[in-house]
């Protein structure tokens, strides 16, 4: 038998976390979510507080319906924001306060239905007004009204096709290419990219360094083709759900573990072979030859084999 089916008969026999989640208090209805007080129906998103209806995000406080947020504070429906305070609807701003209907807006407080702003003050669809005017103009509003919403979330719309908007979203960085790279370096077809550096082809990924072929990893380095690796893991290589750990290949949802090769839910362990413990010279021995007879039988260097079929999964909603 294969070292993956092999594997596979172990994924059939190990019990299975209901949830993804380490270290949250009262946060029960949350997935892949570390560090988390008081949040609700959140996914990929750590070191968040009172939130809910949202993901992935981080260091997140009192925020509602949002999406790849990054240290914002009282915000609703926003995506692609960072470091933004009382901000409603909206999208790639950075450093924003007070601000409803913006869309790619840095450095702005008390803006309304604005495109393309820069360190502004009391812009009303991108039309500089007195603070007098601006309160004003707000006043005879009354957004929390679902048509007169519509009605300015239109307008919004049809100002957003008349500013030039930039090619891609990268902020604060150097050498890179993709798309919402944010405060990184050398960093090649990465998207959704926060504090990266020396990465390719990352998805939704935060604090990651020297890094390949990852989506939604958070202080990780040295890793490559996995999938949710969080709270500072290092070197691991095809793996799913890992947490604080190190030197481990062919395995998911470990927690604190080191140097494991086709495990599935350990914690606190080292130098173990499909759940079976070695001495540390046994281990590298066995390691070295599963891996030279995975070789031959072309299975090194491929993922672990998908558990349900594509179209049960999110990646059908992804073919349009």
């Amino acid at each position: 038998m294969s070292f993956l089916a092999e594997l596979a008969e172990l994924r059939k026999t190990v019990p299975r976390l209901h949830n993804i989640v380490v270290a949250c208090e009262n946060s029960d209805y949350c997935t892949h979510a570390d560090k988390n007080k008081n949040c609700y129906l959140l996914f990929a998103a750590n070191f968040c507080e009172d939130c809910l209806y949202g993901g992935p995000m981080i260091s997140c406080q009192d925020c509602a319906d949002s999406s790849y947020s990054d240290g914002c504070e009282l915000c609703y429906e926003c995506v692609d924001v960072e470091k933004c305070y009382n901000c409603n609807y909206c999208q790639d701003s950075k450093n924003c306060t007070d601000c409803t209907l913006c869309y790619d807006c840095i450095g702005c407080t008390s803006c309304f239905g604005s495109v393309g702003l820069r360190q502004k003050r009391y812009c009303f669809f991108n039309e500089q007004l007195s603070k007098e005017e601006y309160q004003k103009r707000l006043s005879e509003l009354d957004i929390k009204d679902p048509a007169q919403l519509a009605i300015q979330r239109a307008r919004f719309e049809e100002l957003k096709k008349e500013v030039p908007r930039r090619s891609a979203i990268i902020m604060n960085s150097e050498n890179c290419f993709g798309d919402q790279i944010i405060d990184s370096k050398n960093c090649y077809n990465c998207f959704d990219a926060h504090r990266c550096e020396d990465c390719m082809h990352l998805e939704g990924c935060w604090k990651t360094k020297d890094s390949m072929d990852l989506m939604y990893s958070d202080g990780s380095e040295l890793c490559y083709e996995s999938f949710s690796l969080g709270l500072g893991s290092y070197n691991c290589n095809f793996c799913t759900y890992i947490r604080s750990s190190s030197d481990c290949e062919y395995s998911e949802l470990l927690f604190s573990c080191k140097h494991c090769f086709g495990c599935i839910g350990l914690q606190n362990k080292e130098y173990y072979i499909l759940n079976k413990p070695y001495s540390r010279e046994e281990y590298f021995k066995k390691v070295t030859e599963i891996k030279e007879q995975m070789r031959v039988d072309g299975e090194y260097g491929r993922h672990l084999p998908s558990t349900y079929p594509l179209e049960d999964t999110a990646a059908k909603y992804l073919e349009t």
